[in-house]
């Protein structure tokens, strides 16, 4: 049987490791600016109306997936 492990590579310095994780600040940006409608990004006025939009859209589009596989199942 052949060996079928993968060529493992080099080993990584801990700064190379702490940039992958994010732990320098270098892999990705601190901020982040968004542009356009705070209240469409948001979907409302404070982060709980936020979430609760969201959570509001899940429900809607869940409730029109099971709608349409029911309707599929029956014809």
């Amino acid at each position: 049987m052949e060996d079928s492990k993968q060529n493992p590579g080099q080993p990584l310095s801990p700064e190379q490791v702490a940039s992958i994780a994010g732990g320098d600040g270098t892999s990705c940006p601190t901020t982040v600016t968004v542009s356009g409608n705070p209240s469409l990004v948001t979907g409302g006025a404070t982060p709980t109306d936020a979430l609760i939009s969201i959570y509001d859209g899940f429900v809607d589009l869940t409730s029109h997936v099971m709608e349409r596989l029911i309707g599929a199942v029956k014809q």
